[in-house]
């Protein structure tokens, strides 16, 4: 079956093959991809920042709410991935599609979940972060997500589940086509019509929700390796469970990261008003768009060891490992040096409006401080992929717990002043230190536990070995 299907469709013929050579012809898809969503969300922070200090304060100040939202559609997508590729390395191709579809479905209704307990809790959250004084601009960019919260999740589901079966250049399609709309909504609804922060949050839904016309329509005219037939469009409990397997867990890491997120912009507001919310945001804008490379490489690392782990080709498996961690390496250090270097002028784009020069230098200082964690980011990244891929995803959630309480534990050290430095100083070197352990020790988990996997797969081969040669007739 699968010979057939190597056949037929290139995209699996190249998943199921040489393991560099699949993740090589899926990165720059995806990196393609990821590039045009980060410069979208430059060009939405442009506009937005163009509004006045309040308003970007305020979008500053939703992120991390919006990103927990967020977090069920992309554990959904991560499981999908996942559990697409191990199925189609079996020959599985009639699960998978019971898969994509079930993905789909919970992606709606979490999204519906999610919109109701984001509504309840916004105004208590935003209170607990002390930034009463962008209440209405905060509300005012988070209402769209409320109400078309599924085409955000679903849109994050689709692209799982295309990356699952090796469709790189379709999942880049549904990813760019929805960043492309944003670009063009964005001075439309904001400025044009003149919604403001809230013509800023509409932009996104409806270019999301464009991007999940185009990859529905694709399965729906059978236009996909993994096919989806009506009998496959109802619930399934075990093809839910599969997913949640690793998408569970993978939520609930995001999650934990998103909360970190809302709770240190506690300390963030304690050590330097909201505008240190800025000073913490910005940089990452560019931190981000560095570790593009290390996450299109994460991303390709995937579906590609998750198919061999089908397969049970640990050896497969291991050069994905190790060529994705190889690679990211080189060119996270690349990015970091560069960032070091122009700090300046790439932070001067971001402070055009008066409002915002006066903390021009200090954003310089933080941006080259912040860089020498960007390695370590993406070998936080990996190390969780690779757990993922071998379905231990709990390991990796695990250990995000450990590791946002220590973050959130030197951030508070940090803004009362205990680290003998200035608060908001204390918080970045913080920063610089806890993803210097998060990416050394998640990477290392990730080799211990192949290895254990590893000898594992040695052993019960032996005793098949050993049974065989003392069954009678031998």
């Amino acid at each position: 079956m699968v010979h057939l299907l190597r056949q037929d469709k290139p995209d699996l013929d190249i998943l199921l093959g040489e393991p560099k050579r699949a993740i090589r012809s899926m990165v720059l898809p995806f990196f393609i991809a990821m590039f045009v969503v980060e410069i979208n969300q430059f060009i939405d922070t442009y506009w937005v920042s163009g509004l006045g200090n309040v308003s970007a304060e305020a979008v500053a100040t939703v992120v991390p709410i919006y990103g927990l939202m967020m977090c069920a559609g992309l554990g959904v997508s991560i499981g999908a991935t996942t559990s697409i590729s191990y199925r189609i390395g079996r020959g599985e191709m009639h699960v998978a599609g019971r898969l994509v579809s079930n993905s789909i479905i919970l992606g709606v209704i979490l999204a519906i979940i999610a919109s109701i307990l984001v509504f309840i809790s916004f105004d208590w959250i935003i209170d607990i972060m002390g930034a009463g004084n962008v209440r209405a601009e905060s509300w005012s960019y988070m209402l769209p997500y409320l109400v078309l919260s599924p085409a955000i999740l679903v849109n994050s589901v689709i692209g799982g589940c295309l990356r699952g079966e090796g469709a790189a250049r379709k999942s880049t399609i549904v990813q760019i086509s929805a960043a492309v709309l944003n670009m063009i909504f964005d001075p439309i609804l904001i400025y044009g019509l003149g919604m403001g922060n809230m013509g800023a949050g509409l932009a996104t839904c409806l270019s999301a929700l464009a991007g999940v016309i185009i990859g529905v329509a694709w399965y729906a005219k059978g236009k996909c390796a993994v096919k989806v037939s009506r009998s496959d469009i109802v619930t399934d409990k075990e093809a839910a469970k599969e997913i949640l397997g690793v998408g569970g867990p993978k939520a609930v890491q995001l999650s934990i990261s998103n909360i970190t997120d809302l709770i240190q912009r506690v300390f963030l507001i304690m050590a330097g008003g909201t505008t240190a919310i800025i000073l913490y945001n910005y940089p990452w804008r560019y931190i981000g768009v560095v570790n593009l490379p290390g996450r299109a490489l994460d991303s390709a690392m995937i579906p590609v060891c998750s198919t061999a782990y089908g397969q049970d080709d640990l050896k497969k498996m291991k050069t994905g490992y190790l060529y994705t961690v190889k690679l990211s390496l080189i060119i996270s250090i690349i990015g970091a040096i560069i960032l070091f270097i122009f700090a300046e002028p790439l932070m001067s784009i971001m402070t055009q409006e008066e409002t915002m020069q006066g903390i021009l230098p200090k954003l310089v200082w933080t941006m080259r401080v912040a860089v020498f964690l960007i390695p370590f980011a993406a070998l936080m990244g990996i190390g969780s992929s690779m757990l993922q891929s071998m379905k231990k995803a709990r390991i990796s959630m695990y250990f995000y717990m450990l590791w946002a309480f220590l973050k959130l534990g030197l951030y508070a050290l940090a803004a009362y002043g205990y680290l003998g430095v200035d608060p908001f100083d204390g918080i970045i070197y913080c920063m610089v230190a806890i993803h210097v352990f998060g990416g050394t020790s998640l990477v290392g988990m990730g080799l211990y536990f192949f290895n254990r996997i590893s000898k594992e797969k040695a052993l019960q081969s032996d005793m098949t070995t050993i049974e065989d040669e003392s069954s009678p007739g031998q």
